[in-house]
């Protein structure tokens, strides 16, 4: 492994030892992500990281870096070719922060408007969007909904999470129907850094 990612991993796992809060524990750890993706060691390397989604087909690929034994924490990464949208959705009950490494893209956030009852149908609603750049942090609490775009380039985002996605169910919703398809989401594919 990179010794910036052992480096990261060995300051969340400390963090995980002491702090009991999904909240208070992403505050400590987004500085040690922002210094990850400031590696230039692991910038070069994403380069020979392999592209497979076919996000018109609903499959995504994240590369699956670590898995912590004792916490349960993972450090992911996550490839999209130019002009390549991940699928309008939420991450279930898991906590996020998702750095871009390389590229630049359009995250757009969304709220349902409904109450929220139906698992089937929701009325979505724009929050805001904004463009990202390497070195941007988005921290995605459990069940924001949210969308992300490229443009002219690939984009290779290094993400956190506090659990395995792939292994529940989670939702892909349609943006203009607002119809909800259940998904296991990205499929973890085991990956040396």
């Amino acid at each position: 492994m990179l010794p910036a990612a052992e480096d990261f991993i060995r300051e969340v796992r400390d963090i995980y030892s002491r702090v009991d809060t999904p909240e208070e524990r992403f505050k400590e750890i987004q500085p040690h992500l922002e210094k990850l993706l400031q590696d230039e060691e692991l910038r070069e390397v994403s380069k020979t990281w392999p592209f497979r989604n076919e996000p018109e087909r609903g499959y995504i690929e994240n590369l699956l870096f670590y898995e912590d034994p004792d916490y349960g924490f993972v450090l992911n990464s996550l490839l999209k070719k130019p002009r390549e949208s991940t699928p309008v959705h939420d991450h279930g009950h898991v906590w996020t922060m998702y750095g871009v490494l390389r590229g630049k893209e359009r995250v757009i956030r969304y709220e349902r408007a409904d109450d929220g009852s139906s698992d089937e149908q929701a009325d979505l609603k724009v929050l805001g969007e904004h463009d990202v750049e390497p070195g941007y942090i988005d921290f995605v609490r459990p069940y924001e909904i949210h969308v992300e775009h490229t443009g002219d380039e690939p984009v290779v985002g290094i993400i956190f999470r506090d659990h395995r996605v792939g292994d529940f169910l989670q939702n892909f919703y349609e943006a203009d129907s607002g119809k909800i398809n259940k998904t296991k989401g990205p499929v973890q594919i085991p990956y040396e850094l």
